[in-house]
């Protein structure tokens, strides 16, 4: 018993790991999805300042009335300014347009010159509006040169608002900016998640070993209770039989061999056959309290005597049992008991025709079925006390006291099935 309350202290143990594994995934994948998302807009808002920078500090202030002139001197500094950060493919694309939407500067001559129609979107930005990024494939007409292309993150920004010279900036980078950065948030923030999880697991991991070795403790106590109650009540059972099995039956047995040998009187006839007939309903009682101890090995022959008892009030009793048995002696006696219960109770309230005894291995359980054809019942009209109850929760009492599971189906008119589970392990 032992050895099967630690096994059980383990299998809580794995199923507390388990269950904090299955919900560190859990947390982790939304956890994930968010880290990205904000990698993402911190990337993109370092974007779109570097760009605002750029348009602020390396172009506008030196080189907007050239451009507007379309100064080819003013084009090929630009050229120069921007060529460190267009060497490294960070920048890919880059155009500079004045208020009407004509395109002065692009690192792509064949722009230069040409007119677009500017959405609402850029005159607010003229406006002093604020900077917009995006990350998306270009697939407008002013995007012939980054058509095809995969994602790219194109940002729009305005430089020299409030002045008689404003520009609009427009610049594409590669998308594996954005993910390089959603890749170095993200590895900088699993080892923190993963540690921190990892503490809380453990954390709650002290407690719930001991609260599992505590329940442990008070089902020990328990079961221990109940088998200090069980063996009290199969005490008294055995001591009722002794006493009606030497004192009264002996006694009734007298009277009816006194009483057979006194002639009639009066016409009168012997009651000895009433005397005959409650003796041997006193004998049948006296047998229905003994509770013998069971071993594994006396336990087919003791199954056999209970199913004589089902056959002789007609009852029709198919029987299948596995051999050998192998389980300890207080499960071999647990499991009697229960089938002495079950069977009294068919015997007595089910007006049953046929009934089915099984004990079978399977795998590394035993499972013990008894069923029957008779009236059934609902559980709620069972009368608290009663002997069908009282039954029920023998049954139920011999079980917990070796770790069984009983299981009791049942509906009006349809039978009753009593099945007990033990593990031969």
């Amino acid at each position: 018993m032992l050895v099967e309350e630690h096994s059980a202290v383990r299998v809580a143990i794995l199923r507390f790991l388990a269950t904090g594994l299955l919900v560190l995934l859990v947390v982790s994948i939304p956890m994930t999805f968010w880290v990205r998302s904000v990698a993402k807009d911190l990337a993109l808002g370092n974007v779109l300042e570097l760009t605002q920078r750029l348009a602020d500090y390396a172009i506008q202030p030196m080189h907007a009335p050239g451009l507007i002139a379309g100064d080819r001197a003013v084009i090929e500094q630009i050229d120069a300014r921007l060529a460190p950060w267009a060497s490294d493919n960070m920048i890919l694309r880059i155009k500079v347009w004045n208020p009407d939407g004509t395109i002065l500067y692009s690192d792509t001559p064949e722009l230069i010159g040409s007119t677009f129609e500017l959405e609402s979107w850029a005159q607010e930005l003229l406006e002093g509006g604020p900077g917009v990024v995006t990350m998306e494939t270009q697939n407008e007409s002013e995007n012939v040169f980054e058509a095809g292309s995969e994602e790219l993150v194109e940002v729009y920004v305005a430089s020299g608002t409030g002045t008689e010279h404003p520009l609009l900036f427009e610049m594409y980078y590669d998308a594996a900016v954005v993910h390089r950065a959603e890749r170095h948030v993200l590895l900088g923030m699993i080892p923190v998640f993963l540690v921190t999880m990892g503490a809380l697991q453990a954390a709650q991991l002290i407690p719930a070993v001991a609260l599992a070795k505590r329940v442990q403790r008070h089902q020990r106590a328990r079961r221990a209770l109940l088998q200090q109650a069980i063996e009290a009540g199969e005490g008294e059972r055995r001591r009722l039989a002794r006493i009606l099995h030497d004192d009264v039956i002996q006694d009734l047995a007298g009277l009816a061999y006194a009483l057979e040998a006194m002639p009639p009187s009066g016409g009168a006839v012997a009651p000895s056959p009433v005397l005959q007939g409650s003796i041997a309903k006193l004998r049948e009682v006296t047998s229905e309290l003994y509770s013998p101890q069971v071993g594994a090995a006396g336990l087919p022959a003791a199954l056999a005597v209970l199913v004589e008892r089902t056959r002789s009030q007609r009852i029709r009793t198919v029987v299948n049992i596995d051999e050998p048995l192998v389980f300890g002696d207080d499960q071999a006696t647990a499991l009697y008991r229960i089938a002495r219960e079950a069977m009294v109770n068919i015997m007595k309230h089910s007006n049953a025709r046929n009934m089915q005894l099984e004990l079978k291995r399977e795998g590394k359980v035993w499972r013990m079925l008894i069923a029957d054809d008779g009236d059934g019942f609902i559980s709620t009209s069972i009368p608290e006390g009663g002997p069908e109850h009282f039954g029920l929760r023998m049954m139920s009492d011999a079980a917990e006291m070796v770790g069984a599971r009983l299981e009791v189906s049942t509906t009006p008119g349809g039978g009753t099935s009593v099945t007990a589970t033990i593990s031969n392990t």
